[in-house]
Order: C-alpha cells, then structure tokens, then sequence
C-alpha cells in the first residue's frame, strides 16, 4: 500500500470511488475558476492538476500523471493548496523511485492502478481532505526533500451530490529554502486497520497500538475515517500502558491536520494507542475498502529525523489482527 516520501505532509489515504463521467473543462466556466498563483522560480514551484468535470450525483476518482518541474533537489519548507470545497482526498505521489514511469495524462485512477499492484511502489507524498485552502509551514530550517525528475500522480477523489456539474480543480505550492540551510529533514507513515467489520445496525469500536521502531519527534499527527466513523483518538502508549487522550476529532469529514509545537518526543519502543468508532445505520455491513461507501481507520504521522526505515509497528490490536505495511 501507498507508504510516504518527505514532503510536508502525509495525510492519510487510499481511498477510490467509480467514474460514471468526467471530461477535460476547457469551456468557458473554465475561465472562471479559481486560481493559485505559482511560486516565483526563486523560491519554488506548482503543482497542478487540469480541471475536469464531475457529472451531477456521480463520484470520481482521478489521476493525472505528469513531471514535477523542479530540475535540482528542492528543500521544500512550506506548501499552500487550493482545491474544491469538499474534495474526499487529494494526494501527490510518484513511482518514479522505484525506477518506474507511466504513461503521461489523465484517467480513471482505477484503470491507472488495475490490479493495485502499481500501489506497492507508490511513495505519497502530500494529501489533504476537505479543506478547500491552506497552508503548511514546517519549523525554521526544517524541511521536506524533494528529488528531481519525479513523474507526479496528482490523484483527487471527488462526490458530487449536487444536480449540477462541478469542475474539480488541484493546485500545490512547494515553497523552498536554501539547501545550505537546512537542519533538519522530514519523513512520514501511516498505520492501517484493514480488518474492519460493522454489522448493520451497530456501533462499533476498534484499537489499535503501535510503537515506534526508532526515536522521532512528531511534528504533525491527522487521521482519517469515511462517512460512517463518529470519532477517532488517539492515546500516548508507553509500551505497557495507554495514557489520557490526547487527539479527539468526531468529524470524518476533516482529518485534524494537528501540528504540534514543540514536537511530540516519541522514544522507540513507545508510540501510540488510536481508536475509530463508527455507526452503521444501513441494512448492511460494512468493512475496510477503497470506496466512499466502505470504511478506513489510518493514523499518519510526520517526523523527524528523516529515516526510511522508520516505522510506527502494530504490536497489539482489539481483534488481534496486526497491520503490516
């Protein structure tokens, strides 16, 4: 599944949906949208996906694969966004590392992962949901490494419950400082419950712990949940015991994108106890998958000192089924 290189931020997600129509807006409400001006070349770059159009009570899933413009390492510091009021998720990806390349353009992101094989190599590294604008600032001199020459996936899932078209729109500001600067490099992962069963009918709980396999400060922390998850927390584990709650959203709409200043002193052997409840109120059960209509519990965190090998691992969960990535 999709783990994270070092940009800003790693949200959350592996989420999908179907394409019942969508197509390039090249009319005149084209002219209209809303726009992000670039970085001066100076002092970074855009990344940007050309807008399409989401068919009125229809769900899409999107990919466009292009190459990111920066021809030198970026020591990227800060990133602003600007998309759609709403959007399920956004992420920014590459499989370049893996010494892969696609072939440019857009489509179905179903059809670019097929058998979610591709999703194997995939490195993710940016995301964000439901916010329509913001920004992300990293600490002084604290930054997110971004190589040359890598093919961008700009992927945006998107439901359109309205009876009118909507014409998505994806726009990313990597802001860089100067690489002789720089002290401190970020890295990232999410954990994943994928063993989720929700009888119909029922409110349903699950935790699970995991502990970091080297010594981090956290700098951001989000989770994610769909459209039936009620709340989800997290809990300081010491590695015997969990402590108060210290992270509390009930709305899975926004995944509580939380910086915390100073970081969060995570020793190895220690991490964290995150819990989801969600309510099904349908007819049917419910369980782990990549559709609106299916659920996620993921934890993703952002931290320092960049290592590779750094990982939050599942030691103990409520149903004694253990994630690994």
């Amino acid at each position: 599944m999709k783990r994270s290189i070092s940009l800003v931020l790693v949200s959350l997600l592996a989420c999908s949906g179907t394409e019942e129509a969508a197509g390039t807006d090249s009319g005149p409400a084209a002219a209209t949208l809303p726009e992000l001006e670039p970085p001066d070349p100076s002092e970074g770059f855009q990344l940007k996906m050309t807008p399409v159009v989401v068919e009125p009570y229809s769900e899409l899933w999107w990919c466009e694969v292009y190459d990111a413009p920066n021809t030198e390492y970026a020591a990227i510091n800060s990133v602003e966004f600007l998309q759609n009021p709403g959007t399920h998720h956004m992420t920014l990806s590459t499989v370049t590392l893996g010494g892969t390349r696609l072939e440019p353009g857009q489509r179905d992101c179903n059809e670019l992962y097929g058998d979610a094989s591709l999703m194997e190599d995939q490195l993710m590294f940016f995301g964000n949901q439901d916010d329509a604008t913001g920004v992300m600032q990293l600490p002084e001199r604290t930054v997110a490494d971004f190589p040359p020459a890598l093919q961008v996936i700009h992927e945006v899932h998107y439901v359109n419950t309205t009876d009118q078209p909507v014409t998505l729109y994806s726009y990313v500001n990597a802001y860089t400082i100067d690489r002789d600067t720089v002290e401190a490099r970020i890295w990232g992962g999410q954990v994943r419950d994928e063993n989720i069963s929700i009888p119909a009918g029922e409110s349903v709980t699950e935790w699970t712990r995991c502990e970091m396999n080297e010594d981090v400060e956290v700098i951001f922390l989000a989770g994610h949940m769909h459209e039936k998850g009620t709340r989800f927390t997290v809990r300081p584990w010491d590695g015997t015991e969990s402590g108060d709650i210290f992270f509390d959203n009930d709305d899975w709409h926004n995944p509580k994108i939380t910086q915390y200043d100073p970081p969060l002193v995570i020793p190895a052997g220690t991490g964290f106890e995150y819990a989801c409840t969600w309510n099904n109120t349908t007819d049917g059960e419910v369980s782990y998958g990549l559709t609106a209509d299916d659920e996620m519990c993921n934890l993703a965190i952002v931290f320092t000192p960049m290592s590779t090998s750094t990982v939050c691992e599942v030691v103990e969960t409520s149903d004694g089924v253990l994630y690994e990535p």
